[in-house]
């Protein structure tokens, strides 16, 4: 019996989309993670600074010195307000004016000082 054999034909090159313009971001990839059936899994860490529980997009990537990614400590949002100081107005609003401070308490004895009664002569 004889069979008819075809040589392989190289796979056909997918045609590249126009390149992108300089000052252009890059295309994120997806991040997500799958189970072994298939399922999405959605992975969450604590904020260390915050304190809540967020989805992993809301933590970016960090390099470190010997070259090693790993992931921010910090979510996006405790990250993007980190280095901002407060404005005049809202430090104002903390310490409000009309609070009248307590007087220094003196060492020695608590004295009082009282005024003669006003004369009617003048």
């Amino acid at each position: 019996m004889l069979y008819k054999v075809t040589p392989m034909m190289p796979p056909q090159a997918p045609e590249k989309s126009k390149p992108r313009e300089p000052g252009q971001p890059r295309k994120r990839r997806k991040s997500a993670v799958y189970d072994a059936e298939g399922h999405e899994v959605l992975i969450s860490l604590m904020c260390l600074k915050c304190r809540t529980l967020k989805p992993l997009a809301q933590f970016g990537l960090r390099k470190m010195a010997d070259g090693a990614i790993r992931n921010q400590p910090w979510c996006r949002g405790c990250r993007s307000g980190a280095g901002t100081r407060k404005p005049k107005e809202q430090q104002a609003e903390a310490t409000p004016a009309n609070v009248i401070a307590p007087a220094p308490v003196a060492a020695g004895p608590n004295l009082q000082v009282i005024y003669p009664p006003a004369s009617s002569e003048e």
